[in-house]
C-alpha cells in the first residue's frame, strides 16, 4: 500500500470529479490525503467525511474573477495578488503536511503549491489535469482566433508549475501533440462509479437538462421557456419561473439521475462534464463562458466529434434548440463510435510511476484513524 498526496484547483467542480474517480479506482490499495481549495474541498468534504482510506484537508487557492458575466483575465491576475503574497507561507505548510503523511508520491490536477512543497521534500510528483491541454497540443486546426490565443495563454501554463517527474492530460477528445510533447499521457475523461453504474440503465425521457456554472442572459432563458419540452435546470444561474423550467441549484447525485435519463445536455463548456454526457451516450450543446478561452476550445472540440453542437449562449434562440433537437438521433448515433473514457489509462498512468519499493510502511497496512 501507497500514501498519495493529492492536491486539487478548486475552481468549479470538474478538477473534484476527475480526482474522485481516480480514488475509486485506487482505493483501498493506495491511501489518499486530498488538499483542495473552494468548491473542490467542499465536494470532497461531503464525500469523504469518516472516510477510513481518504483524508481532506483545506488549501489556499485563486479562482477566476468575472465581469459582467464575462471571464476577466485581468481582474484574475489582480484577485491572484494575496494568494502569491503567500506562496511560501502556503507552501511551508504543505511541507509540514508532507513530513508528517510521509507520501510516496504526490500528484496536482493543476494546484501550484503542493509541485513546490514536493520537490523541497525530495518526493516524486505528477501532473494530471486537462489544462495542460493548452501547452502540449499542435492548434494549427484550430479557427485562427483560438489558435492566437492559444499561444499567449500557453505562456501561463508553464507558470503554474515545472518539473513534474510524469505528467498526462485528461480530455473528451484530444488535437494532435506539439512537437516535443509526444511522449505526455493523453488520455480520455475519468468517469465516477455513480456515472459508470448509471450507464446500462440509460434512457430518453423528453426532459432537457440545463447546467450553468455562473450566470446566463436572460434571452437563453427565455429561448428555452419556448421550447415544449420539461426542462430541469441546475447550477448557479437561477432562471426565472416559467412553466417549462424547473431549477435545482447545487444537487450532485440528482443531477445524475437526470443526466441518465435526459435527452440532451446543455451546458457551458467544461470538459469534464462534457465526456461524462457522452460516455452516457447524451448529445451535449456546449456554450462556452464568454471569455474562457479553454471553454471556447472544448465547445469547437465537441462540434469536431460530432456529438454535439456548441454555439456562445447569447446566440441561443429557440429556432436554433428546435434545430437541435432535430438532430439528437443522428447526434446519437455518433456518440456510440466515441470512446472517451481514460479510467483505466490514468491508473497505469499513475501505479507505473510510483516507486517500486517504499521504506515508509509503517503507517501504511492500516487505514486513518478517525478523531474522536
Amino acid at each position: 500500500m501507497s500514501t498519495i498526496v493529492y492536491s486539487v484547483n478548486g475552481e468549479g467542480r470538474g478538477h473534484a470529479t476527475r480526482v474522485q474517480a481516480i480514488i475509486e479506482m485506487l482505493v483501498p490499495d493506495h491511501r489518499f490525503v486530498l488538499l483542495a481549495s473552494e468548491d473542490a474541498y467542499e465536494h470532497f468534504r461531503s464525500e469523504y467525511s469518516d472516510h477510513p482510506w481518504v483524508k481532506v484537508s483545506p488549501l489556499p487557492g485563486m479562482r477566476f474573477k468575472y465581469r459582467n458575466g464575462k471571464l476577466c483575465y485581468f481582474r484574475s491576475v489582480l484577485g491572484a495578488v494575496p494568494f502569491l503574497c503567500n506562496l511560501r507561507k502556503s507552501v511551508r505548510a504543505i511541507q509540514r503536511v508532507l513530513m508528517r503523511e510521509q507520501p510516496d508520491l504526490a500528484i496536482t490536477d493543476f494546484e501550484p503549491l503542493l509541485p513546490r512543497a514536493a520537490e523541497r521534500c525530495r518526493i516524486p510528483w505528477l501532473s494530471l489535469d486537462h489544462q495542460h491541454f493548452l501547452s502540449i497540443s499542435d492548434f494549427k486546426g484550430l479557427p485562427w482566433r483560438l489558435r492566437w490565443q492559444s499561444r499567449l495563454l500557453r505562456l501561463s501554463i508553464g507558470m503554474f508549475y515545472q518539473g513534474q517527474s510524469g505528467e498526462a492530460v485528461s480530455s473528451f477528445a484530444h488535437l494532435p501533440p506539439r512537437k516535443g510533447c509526444e511522449g505526455i499521457e493523453r488520455i480520455g475523461v475519468l468517469v465516477r462509479k455513480k456515472i459508470q453504474d448509471y450507464r446500462p440503465h440509460t434512457s430518453n425521457e423528453g426532459h432537457l437538462l440545463v447546467y450553468i456554472r455562473r450566470k446566463a442572459p436572460d434571452s437563453f432563458w427565455e429561448a428555452l421557456s419556448k421550447i415544449d419540452r420539461p426542462i430541469y435546470a441546475f447550477g448557479k444561474s437561477i432562471p426565472p419561473v416559467t412553466k417549462n423550467i424547473e431549477f435545482f441549484g447545487i444537487q450532485n447525485d440528482h443531477f445524475i439521475r437526470h443526466l441518465s435519463k435526459c435527452d440532451a445536455l446543455i451546458t457551458t463548456a467544461g470538459n469534464q462534464l462534457v465526456g461524462e454526457a457522452m460516455y452516457l451516450g447524451k448529445p451535449v450543446f456546449a456554450l462556452p463562458e464568454e471569455g474562457n478561452f479553454e471553454q471556447e476550445v472544448n465547445g469547437w472540440l465537441v462540434s469536431q466529434t460530432q456529438g454535439g453542437w456548441s454555439l456562445p449562449m447569447d446566440q441561443v434562440t429557440p429556432h436554433v434548440l428546435g434545430q437541435f433537437l432535430l438532430s439528437l438521433p443522428l447526434l446519437r448515433k455518433r456518440l456510440e463510435g466515441i470512446d472517451c473514457v481514460g479510467n483505466e489509462q490514468a491508473r497505469a498512468f499513475i501505479e507505473s510511476n510510483l516507486p517500486k519499493t517504499s521504506l515508509r510502511t509503517h503507517s501504511q497496512e492500516i487505514p486513518f484513524q478517525k478523531v474522536a
